[in-house]
């Protein structure tokens, strides 16, 4: 510097070159510091947008979550209703079961006990020596719009048996006491069988 000064009028403009050249030195270096500057600012807004982005999407994830827990929580609700109705349902089912049983159990003793009955009428029709000695006449139990009483002339009561009344086939479905009172006959309980068509009449 004192080189620059003593040498008079050239040591000026070497100084003021020197100056030119650290002037554009800081300005380049203000320049570069300057861009340094926006682009950090640049970096600090992007940061700021993707905190934002961040921050929404957090947002909408606990709200998405919260209205799963609450679906979740609704869908255990029905499936816990349903589990009860299920359970009532199949205690209803087993005491339908157990009601059902009873009532099969009580149709089965019925019917064996009228199966018993009707064996034991078998062995008294054909054992006994108290029924009276004219068999060939015997009651019908005759269903139609009332019911009637008709003595036949027959020699066979088994069940199954078909013959004819009026013209109007019948079979035998099972044969019994009289219901007359103090009847010892035996009475056929009849149903209605094929209609017989005349000799006479059109096919």
């Amino acid at each position: 510097m004192r080189k620059i000064l003593g040498s008079g009028a050239s040591g000026e403009d070497d100084l003021e070159e020197l100056v030119a050249g650290r002037r554009g030195e800081l300005e380049a270096q203000a320049a570069a510091l300057e861009e340094t500057v926006k682009d950090l600012e640049r970096r600090e807004a992007l940061l700021r947008d993707s905190r934002a982005s961040l921050e929404r999407l957090l947002r909408l994830g606990t709200s998405d979550l919260d209205s799963r827990e609450s679906e979740l929580a609704e869908l255990i609700r029905e499936l816990t209703a349903r589990e009860e109705r299920l359970g009532q349902e199949e205690v209803e089912l087993a005491r339908r079961r157990s009601e059902l049983g009873a009532v099969e159990l009580r149709r089965a003793a019925v019917e064996q006990r009228e199966q018993a009955l009707v064996e034991r009428e078998t062995e008294l029709t054909a054992g006994s020596p108290s029924e009276p000695r004219d068999r060939s006449v015997q009651l019908a139990f005759v269903p139609g719009a009332a019911y009637r009483l008709l003595e036949i002339e027959t020699a066979t009561l088994a069940p199954g048996t078909t013959f004819a009344i009026d013209d109007d086939e019948y079979v035998v479905t099972r044969s019994g006491p009289s219901p007359l009172p103090g009847d010892a006959r035996r009475c056929a309980y009849l149903v209605r069988g094929t209609r017989r068509t005349s000799s006479g009449g059109s096919s």
